[in-house]
């Protein structure tokens, strides 16, 4: 090898730095990385009848494909070079760039013995008798997740491909993903140009059947299982999201070949749904082929790797349980600091949409910067929002309605930046937050953005109305906002309110402007007080109560609630973090003298467990600048998963323990810091000096 060669480049560095994958390891296993190929090497390569190979289409995008022939014929190798007689048969149909200069993966792969041998490379010429390659990387793969299998790669070699595009939901698409125990994926790096690191490159996947999992929204979902942790695979999609995957089927010799856009889940909690995992892969198709005689048809499995009995399989439903992509089809402004946004399927023959129940909410991932694609880095960000309208068979979208906070980075990112035509990502709508049924009256009570939840269990009780059903009891919409500016579906509740006899309004303006009319647009002024209501109220005793909106207004009127005779059994709610209503009120600290953030500073994020030397192993190392937000965003941003809550500095379920440096609160927390930890959601570093941060596990 020549000394000082550069080896991995600098996507496969960030990734095997996010992985915890130690420098001595990286400069260590450098060395088997070889400019030339190694006598064994050599022989390997000249007797396969297989060869695989990640190729460049006039585009610039991969393509995984294969090459076979006889044992001798397909390829000839010296040290330097790979002499490659048999041009993929899917070369044509694909629009291959096979000319000199092109850059090539190449994986041998020895089905019986479970023995591979990588080679990246330059094409140096093409002519009638094939191409040849000159070896810019050459190196050795363990046997970890290869089935061993018997193929006679000679037998369908007189058969010319038939190729079809076919949807990736298709019912061929679908068995063959079931069935699916390997692929191979081609990769690039982001530029092809310079040193010998930055090239294209062709892996091997192997699992359980099923491991390729197949996603409602139709996009690809595969676990990364552990490997030599070198990370061309992932490196490369650091880089550049443009991917391909060919998958065989060894019995039939049919193939699914595909194009799409591939991105590193770094959270853990979704690695853990598949034992084994330490990540997971997602890939967006965009171009699906079904290919009949891709391989010859004689192939036998003989024995599944048993590095698998490692290895899981994903849970029953989990393609409907994952994240699916949504687009902003409208966005609508429901006051001056709440806005709705509509959230549709991306394409009219996507999945429908899972229903849920009123008061639940969707948990959204999206892009650090709008129109940015979700399938280009690590950069997204994760949020909880309350789905403010009722569920209907009919419903083509999700509602979600959002305030626009000072502080809050997602919501200023969703009202200034995201505009309708932008995708994001969403979890199926859960929580428990919901209505019971019984036969006693309603009473829905909240304040500023905590309208949302309680707007859709109304709008649940107006659709059973309409449907014929009647009413439960009396129901009492009882709503505290700032004023008529700031209050969101004013004109919808008068509007029930005036059309329903079994529906009562009491609207609180805090701060109610000259344009607001007492006795029309709202009915009392000053803060909301229930004790102030008991004329008009039902018999609390008797009621079912739904409570939504701010920490010290919950807890005001929750206290008032049990001060009136409410059951606690009756009394429904949902807390941020680990306390209770019912628990003392933190004692807010005071507020802090104005500091001059650091323009950078370098954050460390370590293990809480320690290796057997005593150390502990750092997780990520990265650097953060005032626009990358708070210690809990810089993390999420770097893959990882920190707890966390109610991301406002008010539930302490962030709180983490502070191993060196200094950190400060742009706005004060209201949980109590403990000396030596540091609440994630709230805090920045306070200087440059590093800070290191241990995150439990």
């Amino acid at each position: 090898m020549t000394a000082n060669r550069r080896v991995f480049h600098e996507g496969e560095l960030r990734v095997q730095q996010r992985a915890g994958v130690p420098g001595a390891y990286v400069d260590r296993v450098s060395a088997y990385v070889r400019d030339a190929m190694p006598d064994q090497h050599v022989a390997f390569f000249s007797n396969q009848p297989v060869l695989f190979m990640g190729a460049l289409d006039r585009q610039g995008w991969p393509w995984a494909v294969v090459s076979y022939g006889a044992p001798g014929q397909l390829c000839t190798a010296t040290s330097s070079e790979l002499w490659i007689r048999k041009l993929p048969p899917l070369a044509e149909a694909l629009g291959l760039s096979l000319g000199p200069g092109a850059r090539l993966g190449l994986l041998g792969l020895e089905m019986t013995s479970r023995r591979r041998n990588r080679l990246n490379g330059t094409v140096r010429s093409r002519d009638a008798e094939g191409i040849r390659v000159s070896v810019d990387q050459s190196f050795g793969n363990c046997p970890q997740y290869i089935q061993q299998r018997e193929v006679d790669w000679q037998a369908g070699q007189v058969v010319p491909p038939v190729i079809r595009q076919v949807a990736i939901a298709s019912r061929a698409s679908r068995a063959m993903l079931a069935q699916a125990d390997t692929f191979f994926i081609a990769t690039r790096a982001g530029e092809l140009e310079g040193d010998s690191s930055h090239g294209v490159d062709i892996s091997h996947r192997g699992g359980k059947p099923g491991f390729l999992l197949l996603n409602s929204d139709g996009s690809l979902s595969f676990p990364d299982f552990p490997g030599n942790r070198f990370f061309n695979t992932l490196g490369n999609i650091e880089q550049d999201p443009r991917v391909s995957l060919f998958i065989p089927d060894f019995a039939t010799g049919e193939a699914l070949v595909l194009q799409g856009r591939g991105r590193i889940d770094w959270d853990p909690r979704r690695a853990s749904l598949v034992e084994g995992a330490e990540r997971i892969v997602d890939v967006v198709p965009e171009q699906v082929w079904h290919v009949e005689h891709a391989l010859p048809v004689h192939g036998r499995l003989i024995e599944r790797s048993p590095t698998l009995a490692q290895t899981g399989t994903w849970p029953h439903a989990a393609a409907g349980k994952g994240y699916r992509r949504l687009r902003v089809a409208d966005k609508v402004r429901e006051s001056e600091v709440i806005t709705s946004f509509y959230l549709e399927p991306l394409a009219a023959d996507d999945p429908p949409l899972a229903p849920y129940a009123a008061g639940q909410f969707l948990t959204l991932r999206l892009a650090a910067k709008a129109g940015q694609s979700l399938a280009r880095g690590q950069a997204t960000l994760t949020r909880s929002y309350s789905l403010s309208r009722a569920w209907h068979e009919r419903a083509s979208s999700y509602r979600i309605s959002v305030k626009r906070e000072e502080h809050g980075r997602v919501s200023r990112l969703l009202h200034d930046e995201y505009a309708v035509g932008d995708v994001l990502e969403a979890l199926p709508p859960a929580g428990d937050f919901t209505l019971r049924e019984g036969a006693s009256a309603i009473v829905l009570v909240s304040s500023g953005v905590g309208i949302t939840p309680l707007t859709a269990m109304l709008e649940t009780l107006v659709q059973r109305a309409d449907a014929g059903e009647a009413p439960p009891g009396e129901v009492f919409f009882v709503h505290s906002a700032r004023n008529g500016r700031e209050q969101a579906f004013a004109e919808v509740l008068k509007a029930w309110a005036d059309r329903y006899s079994w529906l009562h309004l009491h609207i609180a303006y805090t701060r109610p402007t000259p344009r607001d009319a007492l006795g029309k647009t709202y009915h009392s002024r000053g803060r909301l007080t229930l004790a102030s209501l008991t004329t008009w109220l039902p018999d609390m005793t008797r009621c079912q109560v739904y409570l939504c909106g701010s920490e010290g207004f919950m807890r005001a009127q929750h206290a008032a609630l049990l001060a009136l005779g409410m059951p606690r059994e009756h009394l429904h709610h949902e807390v941020f973090g680990r306390g209770s209503l019912e628990s003392p009120v933190a004692t807010e600290p005071k507020a802090t003298e104005p500091h001059a953030l650091p323009s950078r500073a370098r954050v460390t994020f370590v293990s809480a467990s320690r290796g057997q030397d005593g150390s502990r192993e750092a997780q990520s190392v990265v650097e953060w600048t005032p626009a990358q937000g708070t210690l809990l965003e810089l993390a999420e941003q770097a893959g990882l998963a920190p707890p966390s809550s109610c991301r406002a500095g008010r539930c302490g379920s962030c709180a983490q323990r502070l191993v060196a440096g200094e950190v400060h609160y742009p706005v004060p927390p209201q949980a109590a810091v403990v000396e030596g930890e540091v609440l994630m959601c709230c805090a920045v570093p306070a200087t440059e000096t590093p800070v290191s941060v241990c995150l439990a596990e």
